[in-house]
């Protein structure tokens, strides 16, 4: 059986790291991901006084007694984690700072947490658009108008995290209301679970639509960051494509990500999905199940994964739950359906819904033929998720074609998957080895 491992969480390393930056002791951090968006967070976190030293092969992360701003506006390239996470800091840091991006983070909604940011006094000022980066903050210190904030349960789920992971700081803590259960939920249980880890103390009401946290940290000396759940579906859909007997390590016996229900999602492509203690195998593989519909509501940051799947599998597969895509990195709906597109892979788009028409028909010798004499690139948008679902789906294509991947078609922008996983080409190609 093939064994690899993984990246670290992207999800878990960013809010660690701001759960270390803001608490009162050390902490060092194991399995921490090195990548474009954790080293964004980093860079922010230094100008307001935290301290980053190597341990070994741990991180040491020194919280300073104050939190200050430093009046710059800081670049944080296409990072959505640091725009929302480090948005919220300023509830309890002193002074002014400010965050830039990218031309696409400055097109990334924040208005919803910028209005909730604005109800507690924070002054927030918006250098081109209301609701968009780049902004510039003035810091409350922990010192709020009010403890109690109201956010609509239609908003991105990193929107209730950023506040979250801050409320311990706030004196008095801070109450969350929302008037519906968030459509990515998963990602607050994580948030919630980690602030566990840290020693906070919340309750939650009415199955989430209301938490309230106390102040106060009770941080570990130690953490380890378990794998990316985002990242496993990469190995994970190429092992059911490939039929490939592959092992995980140290994939994690509590991932705390949602995105873990991906394994359920290659299942129902035919493979058999087993854990054994912090390692997870991939195996066994049976019929894929034509004609399913999936709700990627609760993971949506792998749903084009999933769509990679269907494109190989006989029937109609539906997918349901995507309107957060829209607003991601890129409009990540529109690429997928535009890259398969390239490829001859027929869709159907219904406002947010997709429907992948896979099968034989789209790999075969003539189309195939077809999409290299065009010289086909598929455009990854700057967006790494979609450079990785297309590296996956060319592997598998190239395996079953006995041609060369680079020959079949090109992936635009490959570097872009450093935002994530930087040596993710050279570990595609250690799997096909």
């Amino acid at each position: 059986m093939k064994e690899i491992r993984i990246p670290g969480s992207k999800s878990i390393t960013n809010r660690v790291l701001l759960l270390a930056a803001i608490g009162d002791k050390p902490v060092v951090l194991y399995n921490l991901l090195e990548s474009d968006d954790t080293v964004f967070m980093r860079g922010v976190l230094s100008s307001f006084g935290v301290r980053f030293e190597q341990q070994g092969t741990g991180l040491l992360v020194t919280p300073p007694a104050v939190l200050q701003g430093d009046s710059e506006i800081h670049h944080i390239g296409n990072a959505g984690t640091v725009a929302r996470f480090v948005s919220a800091v300023s509830l309890i840091i002193n002074g002014e700072y400010g965050l830039k991006g990218v031309d696409r983070m400055h097109e990334r909604p924040q208005a919803d947490l910028f209005k909730a940011l604005r109800s507690l006094g924070v002054a927030v000022e918006c250098q081109q658009n209301d609701g968009f980066l780049p902004a510039r903050y003035q810091g409350l210190g922990g010192n709020l108008e009010q403890r109690v904030v109201t956010l609509s349960g239609r908003v991105s789920s990193q929107f209730v995290s950023a506040l979250l992971l801050v409320a311990p700081k706030i004196n008095g803590g801070l109450r969350i209301e929302m008037d519906e259960i968030p459509p990515s939920q998963p990602y607050i249980d994580m948030t919630l679970e980690i602030l566990s880890s840290w020693g906070v103390n919340y309750s939650v009401e009415e199955e989430g639509r209301i938490m309230d946290i106390s102040q106060g940290l009770n941080e570990p000396t130690e953490y380890t960051i378990p794998a990316d759940m985002s990242g496993a579906s990469y190995p994970s859909a190429w092992a059911t494509l490939m039929r490939q007997d592959l092992e995980i390590k140290d994939y994690g016996s509590k991932t705390l990500q949602g995105d873990e229900q991906f394994a359920e999602v290659c299942a129902e492509f035919g493979a058999t999905v087993s854990k054994n203690g912090e390692d997870c195998s991939f195996s066994t593989y049976g019929e894929m199940s034509p004609g399913a519909v999936f709700d990627f509501s609760p993971m949506p940051d792998v749903a084009m994964t999933g769509m990679v799947l269907a494109c190989f599998s006989e029937g109609e597969t539906k997918f349901i739950g995507l309107e957060s895509l829209r607003v991601k990195e890129c409009d990540r709906i529109q690429a997928m359906v535009d890259g398969f597109a390239l490829l001859g892979i027929e869709t159907e788009v219904v406002e947010d819904d997709v429907t992948i028409k896979g099968g034989a028909y789209w790999q075969t010798p003539e189309n195939i033929t077809k999409v290299q004499a065009a010289q086909v690139e598929t455009d990854s948008h700057d967006d790494h998720r979609i450079a990785m679902c297309f590296g996956v789906l060319r592997s598998v294509l190239s395996s079953r074609s006995g041609i060369a991947a680079e020959e079949i078609f090109a992936i635009g922008e490959p570097h872009c998957v450093a935002k994530t996983w930087p040596n993710f080409w050279e570990d595609l190609a250690s799997w096909e080895a």
